[in-house]
Order: C-alpha cells, then sequence, then structure tokens
C-alpha cells in the first residue's frame, strides 16, 4: 500500500481500532491456478494474553470457493477500511485565501499479511460467532444471544459453515486525514464533516492529527 510519511500508523492500537469498528474485511487469494479470490467476511479479533499471538477468526459458507486457497496458506492478504468521505475543497480555509485547493478523499485502512487455515470444528465455529455477535450486540439495550435461538435451528444452521484462522504476521497501516496540512484547513475540514452529520469522521481527522503533532513534536526533540 502506498503511504505517504504523514499518514502511516505503525502502532498497534490503531490497527485494532480498524478490525474491531470496522470488522468487514476483504479476503484475498490466489488460486493454485493464479487467479485471484476476493471475499468479504466480518472478523473477530482474538489476542492471546500469554503470548500476545493474534489472530482474526471469522467463518464462511462450506461451499465457498476461495475455501482450498485458505486451507494452510501463508499467502493471505485481509484489508480492512474505516468509513470514508469526499472532502470538498469548500472546508478549507486556504479556498477563501487564494482558491488553491483541490478535493481529496479521507479514510483508513490497515493491509494485514497471514497465515490462513480452515477449521472444521464444531466448538471452533460456535466460539467464533459467538464472540463475533457479542461484539456486535453489546452496544444493544437488549443485545441478541446465540442461545436466544433453538439450538437445533443453530446446529443445523452451523453445519453449511467452517471456521477460518488468520495468524497475524507483517501490518500496512495507514490513516489519510489531512495531517501535515496548515491548522486552519485541519480545523476546516474537522467542522466541515461535522456540521454535515460526519461526526465519526470528523473525531477521526481530530484524533489522527493530534497523533501526528505528538510525533512530529518527539522527532523535532529527538
Amino acid at each position: 500500500m502506498y503511504i505517504p510519511k504523514a499518514y502511516l500508523e505503525e502502532e498497534w492500537p490503531q490497527i485494532e481500532y480498524l478490525i474491531k469498528n470496522f470488522p468487514l474485511a476483504t479476503v484475498i487469494t490466489t488460486s493454485p491456478e493464479g487467479e485471484m479470490i476476493a471475499n468479504h467476511l466480518p472478523f473477530y479479533l482474538k489476542v492471546d494474553p500469554e503470548t500476545g499471538a493474534k489472530h482474526l477468526h471469522a467463518h464462511m459458507a462450506k461451499v465457498n470457493h476461495q475455501i482450498p486457497s485458505l486451507k494452510e496458506s501463508d499467502n493471505v492478504l485481509v484489508i480492512f477500511q474505516s468509513s470514508s468521505s469526499y472532502i470538498t475543497p469548500s472546508y478549507y480555509a486556504t479556498k477563501k485565501e487564494t482558491e488553491k485547493v483541490v478535493p481529496t478523499w479521507d479514510f483508513a485502512s490497515v493491509h494485514i499479511y497471514g497465515k490462513s487455515k480452515i477449521i472444521d470444528d464444531f466448538d471452533f465455529v460456535r466460539q467464533q460467532i459467538t464472540n463475533l455477535t457479542d461484539q456486535e450486540e453489546k452496544t444493544r439495550e437488549k443485545p441478541w444471544k446465540i442461545t436466544d435461538a433453538p439450538e437445533n435451528y443453530t446446529r443445523l444452521k452451523q453445519k453449511a459453515i467452517v471456521g477460518l484462522q488468520i495468524e497475524i504476521g507483517r501490518t500496512e497501516c495507514k490513516f489519510k486525514f489531512e495531517q501535515g496540512l496548515k491548522k486552519s484547513d485541519v480545523d476546516g475540514v474537522i467542522d466541515g464533516l461535522a456540521s454535515d452529520e460526519l461526526h465519526g469522521l470528523s473525531k477521526l481527522v481530530v484524533d489522527s492529527n493530534q497523533r501526528y503533532d505528538v510525533k512530529r513534536a518527539q522527532k523535532a526533540s529527538s
């Protein structure tokens, strides 16, 4: 992934943020015949508290044609991406001053390179769908649980899926949110996104620029 230095994020909390808040990812593999295959799956992040090992867990249909390329593969790419937005030049203070501005697009993305394996095990799959459901239901007033459905119905549905585990290896993370621009332009984007009801993105601009300023200050003092 092309990542200008201003947009580079190397700390784990930013990667974890994308995985947990935007769990639907694109999984890319290559078949033995050289065909590229991509699917979209929601993931649950599993971190071993003792070893620190990090894995992505998901489930998929047993008839999914990508499964053969996910069995014991060390060449898997998983892409998570935040919500995103077109950034109008009208947000920038510079537009009023010189008109020397152009549109851009703000977003965050992480590319995860790892090793995958298919796990056709009842307990693994049940735990994965439980974890994912609990993760997504936790903010609801009355969270739905897997156990709310009749067990025989859940077992029938589960027969059609298998588990997927991806061991996280190398990562590339990009947060592109106006870092490096003058403060009045950054503030204009923050206010503009908020006024357009894009509050989550507005906060990402705030947080990304705060981290950028800290890193720049640390570099200057070293």
